[in-house]
């Protein structure tokens, strides 16, 4: 009987892990899809930044010196 009362604590205390990690198991999936999008949404800024620099260069060129500036402030 007690051999029995053990091996049924041992199942309970197995369920009650499996049922644990399940959990777990299912809010590291929910964090990875939420990385996932922030990736994503970082990878578009940075192409949205990079096009803004890309145009910036094309509609203004080089920067001029720096002796230009200077004297532009002047």
């Amino acid at each position: 009987m007690a051999r029995e009362d053990r091996f049924s604590d041992r199942l309970e205390f197995l369920r009650a892990t499996e049922q644990e990690l399940a959990g777990q198991i299912g809010q590291l999936r929910r964090e990875e899809e939420y990385l996932r999008l922030k990736v994503r949404q970082a990878r578009e800024q940075v192409r949205y930044y990079e096009g803004l620099l890309a145009l910036l260069r094309r509609d203004y060129g080089r920067a001029p010196p720096l002796a230009e500036v200077v004297r532009r402030l002047e």
